[in-house]
């Protein structure tokens, strides 16, 4: 529960964040260009820091990890201050500073990720995994509604202030967690091995195991038709393909997260069937992905897309709500952080491309078949990972739930 709201502070802070600052940087300087730096300035940081991230995570407690990266967030969003006031508005300022704050966040998650097996039974994974998972689509929701109202009516610095008072009510409360089984270290993490060595058996683990390998690569697959699922490129479909604006925009990102939230939920009912058969979840998901993503590309109103968008999140919390539980149970509690600082690293360079690649081809292609082009590629992500036996019989036993 304390790691729950933990989550809830401090996501919600990160997303007043991005709201608050992308919107004053438009307003200050009517560059639309300026304000996507931001969204660049967050994303190379997890690819430069992620293998450095997962050895860390794994070395030392990962309840200190967190503590440490948040009053380093603390300390940069102060920074804020400095760069955002209307003397001395610094835009390259606020690119450091989103840095400053993606690099935080690159040790954060794996150690936030890694704590979750060693606070929680086995038996319940699933269900906490899926109490955390219901965190984030209420963060954004809350935090753009939120973001959205206290920019038109109050500073930016009154913004600022919410945020520090939120990270350091995360603070306060990460410090009373305590796992209960300690973090030990296995034959991958030996303490005198160098950071380089230890990034390089970490791979060699994801590469050798039966069940980490099909779901990095999996993520790696998916996050290249992700890319046209970028806030530019569906402003791009909603424009050309069913002539809305900013508010249908809006309309479809609300429908999607209120259903990651409901699947979030369901996924904590439903935890004893996700853990019979959680690698067959995920391989649905792919399949309702790619049908999804064709049937969307043939929207013709904004009511269908919104059914779409709505249809997407559901079975996109379970399968998250799987992998997590998977991973948890599988993967040796040693090399956990660096299993998922690696699968980070991958999946934000790729999205990154992606979305970059997709933007471009929307100048020269129908927007319309961009979308049938990453339906296609989701097909293909799901014939792989139903060519893994190890990942299609894949389950979460009674004896590894109970198995401390």
């Amino acid at each position: 529960m304390l790691l729950l709201f933990v989550q809830l502070f401090s996501g919600l802070a990160d997303v007043l964040y991005e709201v608050a600052v992308m919107v004053t940087i438009f307003e200050r300087t009517g560059s639309a260009l300026l304000t996507a730096g931001v969204t660049v300035a967050r994303t190379l940081p997890p690819f430069l820091f992620s293998p450095f991230a997962g050895v860390l995570v794994d070395r030392y407690s990962r309840r200190t990890v967190m503590i440490v990266m948040t009053i380093v967030k603390t300390g940069v969003v102060a920074l804020l201050l400095l760069f955002t006031n209307d003397a001395a508005f610094n835009v390259w300022g606020i690119y450091l500073v989103a840095a400053g704050l993606a690099t935080a966040a690159t040790f954060y998650m794996p150690a936030r990720q890694s704590l979750i097996p060693s606070i929680v039974p086995h038996s319940q994974l699933v269900s906490a995994n899926s109490y955390m998972m219901a965190t984030f689509p209420a963060t954004f929701a809350v935090g753009f509604v939120g973001g959205g109202y206290l920019i038109g009516i109050t500073s930016l610095s009154v913004i600022i202030s919410v945020m520090l008072a939120l990270l350091v009510l995360s603070i306060g409360l990460t410090f009373p967690i305590r796992p209960d089984t300690p973090h030990t270290a296995d034959e991958t993490n030996a303490n005198d091995e160098s950071v380089l060595d230890s990034i390089r058996a970490g791979v060699a683990y994801v590469r050798n195991h039966p069940i980490a390998r099909p779901l990095v690569v999996m993520e790696f697959l998916e996050h290249v038709p992700h890319g046209i699922w970028t806030s530019a490129m569906l402003l791009v479909f909603v424009q050309k393909a069913i002539g809305g604006g900013s508010v249908e925009w809006g309309q479809q990102n609300a429908a999607f997260f209120v259903a990651m939230f409901v699947g979030s939920v369901i996924g904590a009912s439903a935890a004893k069937f996700i853990a019979r058969q959680p690698g067959k979840i995920i391989i649905v998901n792919a399949i309702f992905s790619c049908l999804l993503t064709i049937a969307y590309s043939q929207s013709i109103n904004n009511p269908m897309a919104i059914m779409l968008a709505f249809g997407f999140g559901v079975p996109m919390a379970l399968r998250d709500v799987a992998q997590d539980s998977l991973l948890q149970t599988k993967v040796a509690e040693g090399v956990l952080g660096r299993v998922y600082a690696f699968r980070e690293m991958g999946r934000n360079i790729i999205f990154m491309a992606s979305g970059l690649f997709f933007a471009w081809l929307a100048s020269y292609v129908d927007v319309r078949t961009i979308y049938l082009i990453g339906g296609t590629m989701y097909a293909g992500t799901a014939i792989y990972a139903a060519l893994s036996r190890d990942l299609r019989q894949s389950s979460i036993t009674e004896e590894e739930q109970t198995d401390d």
